[in-house]
């Protein structure tokens, strides 16, 4: 206590450095107290007011943000002494690479060097702790709990600098990041991920199988390495569909699906890489990438959902108006529509009386100003026969409507929602042809909904509005405005905060069919 009074009394702020042979002593002080936390925790802190009062500048960086399993990548080594008399730099290490170094180092003078080092096969890929493992329903699946509250997992290399400072050995360590210059933002930072030497992915993720014809799809494989092994791609489990590869190769390999019967089943068939007589999962990166946050890595195992489902529709020209980004149209893809992406200078008279059905992606109203000076247009397609499906919309702040008007008739979008996928449907006009044609819609077309039934429903309707479901969260009031239809002249309008965006990506049979009944609503057969 005394050595830390003296050494705050004597703290220059314009000349910090001669703090630190002090400092120095009071770390070698430390080094006498048991090993405990807390001796850690003071002398980590110690060595980080050292660094600091001594402004030294101590960098280990990569020219590329990944670095790949059995390949070799360049390590870039910094290192500046602006204030110290006197600093040696004795060793450096990596994982995998030591070097007894020994070089003085002089004030104010950059010392660096370069070293290529291996990564080795067994290097583990770089991702999140808590994804490293499947989640079970509503939680991550952490092995190590000390880990659990970091932000970030560890670095996937770690430099250590051994530096002696007033005849004491100081360590300090660096994480090895990616260290790029921008043309606007200047010098950057980002971590470094290790891959595996190949990755690969399926597209479709989803394939319908609504009738006995087969039905193609590829698996995406990208060699990360140039010196990556060829590859074998083969699915595994597919459940009550047979799986056959096509005569395709190098990067793209294409499969047929063909289901055995008529029994609806969901299965989530895996895809597996053989090479050198061993077999192992195939892993997928993906990316989340922000200016506010270190961008971040993630992988999974790649699987494509085989969905076999007796799925009935009518119509066949559906235009799509793209929102805040779903997956609806690969899904009406794959239900056999032929889907027209629409943009505003496709919103006239004309082109919409060629569309069976138009339907707004998720927050399109939020994010497409154009839409609320095409409501006429709308409107007039409704009226003269259309059918317009309006996917969920918000009323805030954070996106709030021009004008209000989306229907023929007043509503409000509320912020109510339900948010347990398992909660009870009660069907409230159970003869409605939504419910009935050309799909019959059961209570089992409800079972294994994710994350959600609902959001953002309606309230406050005109009376012209009819509402099909009625649902609510354990302990809450019942919710009506989940699916609102309304006759409009000799066409239909829906508005439905039913999260189709959600249901139909993970493959699940009975979104499919009650999105076909809402399709099929205006046509000119059946109720």
């Amino acid at each position: 206590q005394g050595m830390i009074d003296q050494l705050i009394a004597n703290y220059s702020i314009t000349n910090p450095e001669r703090s630190v042979p002090a400092m120095v002593a009071l770390y070698k002080e430390m080094n006498n107290l048991k090993d405990n936390y807390w001796k850690t925790q003071k002398q980590k802190e110690t060595v980080q007011l050292i660094e600091a009062c001594s402004a030294l500048w101590l960098d280990a960086t990569t020219n590329a943000p990944y670095a790949v399993q059995g390949d070799s990548v360049r390590f870039n080594f910094s290192m500046i002494n602006r204030l110290l008399p006197a600093a040696t730099v004795k060793n450096i290490s990596v994982e995998g690479f030591d070097t007894a170094y020994n070089q003085p180092l002089a004030t104010n003078r950059v010392v660096s060097f370069i070293k290529a080092i291996l990564i080795p096969v067994s290097k583990p890929v770089t991702q999140p702790y808590w994804l490293e493992k499947e989640m079970s329903e509503g939680s991550f699946n952490v092995s190590d709990q000390l880990l659990i509250g970091n932000a970030e997992s560890r670095p996937a290399y770690e430099a250590s600098f051994t530096l002696n400072i007033e005849g004491q050995d100081i360590v300090f360590t660096r994480p090895v990041r990616y260290k790029f210059t921008d043309p606007v933002k200047g010098e950057l930072y980002q971590p470094l991920t290790v891959l595996p030497a190949v990755t690969g992915r399926f597209s479709p993720e989803v394939v319908l199988l609504n009738s006995n014809a087969p039905r193609s799809f590829d698996a995406l494989t990208r060699r990360q390495s140039r010196n990556a092994q060829p590859v074998k791609p083969s699915i595994i489990n597919t459940g009550n569909v047979d799986v056959k590869q096509l005569p395709t190769g190098n990067s793209i390999y294409s499969f047929e699906a063909k289901r055995k019967n008529t029994e609806t089943q969901v299965t989530r068939a895996k895809l597996v890489f053989e090479s050198n007589g061993k077999s192992e999962e195939a892993k997928e990166l993906r990316t989340v990438s922000y200016d506010h946050i270190p961008r971040l890595d993630y992988f999974h195992t790649p699987e494509v959902k085989l969905v076999v489902a007796d799925i009935k529709t009518v119509g066949k020209r559906i235009g799509y108006i793209e929102g805040a980004g779903d997956k609806v149209p690969e899904a009406l893809l794959q239900m056999g529509y032929d889907v027209v992406l629409l943009k505003e200078k496709d919103l006239t008279a004309a082109n919409l009386r060629t569309m069976d059905a138009v339907i707004t992606g998720v927050r399109a109203y939020n994010v497409q100003d154009y839409l609320s000076d095409k409501y006429d247009v709308l409107m007039e397609y409704v009226e003269q026969g259309g059918n317009l499906i309006v996917q969920y919309n918000t009323n805030n702040f954070a996106g709030p409507l021009r004008n209000g008007k989306i229907g023929p008739y007043p509503f409000v979008i509320s912020r109510t929602r339900v948010t347990d996928e398992t909660a009870k449907v009660s069907f409230l006009k159970p003869d409605h042809p939504v419910l009935n044609y050309p799909n019959k819609i059961t209570d089992s077309d409800f079972n294994n909904w994710v994350q959600e039934r609902g959001i953002y429903f309606a309230e406050q309707l005109d009376p012209k509005y009819e509402t099909i479901f009625s649902m609510n969260d354990p302990g809450e009031q019942q919710q009506n405005g989940s699916l609102i239809i309304a006759d409009y002249g000799r066409g239909k309008f829906v508005y439905t905060g039913l999260v189709f965006f959600r249901e139909l990506p993970a493959g699940v049979p009975g979104a499919y069919r009650l999105l076909a009944n809402i399709i099929a609503l205006n046509a000119k057969k059946g109720f």
